[in-house]
């Protein structure tokens, strides 16, 4: 690059990480993420075609890896880069990434669009890796016009889309529901029914965690209006899948 060009450059990628008041800092005068800012911005500055970025927000906090997360796509688009991104966060992934591809023991396991592998997991793994679900154990008992009928441990029956493997009618079977797919409903007929144990608010979200009468644990997460608080711990409640077509169901491993 020119020398002229250089000074301008460093200056524009210094003010794109928000290090502009710190260029006159050496490394040992810089925490650790505002050392992961400086090396984003010289893997940027130099306009590559292909950017590798492995775990590049590890070291932020959470509102400036948000932020960077919004710059980096913008950037990504605009000059048309080629990203490859590792990370072992999961909504990083979902939020940045035009394409997913889930490792596992040196396997992929899917690769996908961040719909496909979120709505449509094609393992277990890939179900229980990316985003949050609850894990039902259960028995297939029934099978027919692409629905299956499965009991449950907890002692109830939920009708679902058929897995997309072969499963064998008899055998032991997974059910995964994603905590925000579920909703609390009236106690007659409800297929789940517990007691809360506790609640978290989390911002705009409350997550509840529910102890089913089979002793399984689940999550259920729901939006938060302002001033609401979690259900009381030991209370009685029912639940039901929002969507069953949301619903995945997988053989036991």
């Amino acid at each position: 690059m020119p020398k002229a060009e250089q000074a301008p450059r460093v200056a524009e990628m210094l003010g794109l990480v928000q290090m502009g008041h710190l260029a006159g800092r050496y490394p040992k005068q810089m925490s650790g993420g505002q050392q992961q800012r400086v090396a984003l911005a010289r893997a940027l500055a130099v306009k590559p075609r292909i950017l590798l970025l492995d775990e590049p927000f590890a070291a932020l906090d959470k509102n400036l890896r948000l932020d960077m997360q919004i710059e980096i796509k913008r950037i990504q688009q605009r000059a048309g880069i080629t990203a490859i991104l590792v990370t072992h966060d999961q909504e990083e992934a979902l939020s940045m990434a035009d394409r997913i591809a889930v490792l596992s023991q040196g396997r992929l396991e899917q690769f996908g669009s961040p719909g496909e592998v979120y709505d449509a997991p094609q393992s277990l793994f890939v179900n229980t890796f990316v985003g949050t679900a609850n894990r039902l154990s259960g028995r297939l008992i029934g099978l027919a016009a692409g629905e299956a009928k499965v009991a449950l441990s907890a002692g109830a029956e939920l009708v679902l889309p058929a897995p997309r493997a072969a499963v064998s009618i008899g055998s032991e079977v997974v059910v995964c529901i994603r905590p925000e797919n579920l909703r609390f409903v009236a106690a007659a007929g409800a297929p789940l029914q517990g007691h809360i144990e506790l609640g978290l608010p989390l911002g705009a979200t409350i997550v509840h965690e529910i102890r089913l009468g089979d002793g399984a644990a689940l999550k259920i997460a729901e939006s938060r209006s302002s001033g609401a608080e979690p259900r009381p711990s030991g209370q009685s409640v029912a639940l039901a899948p929002i969507n069953p077509a949301t619903v995945t169901l997988f053989s036991v491993p």
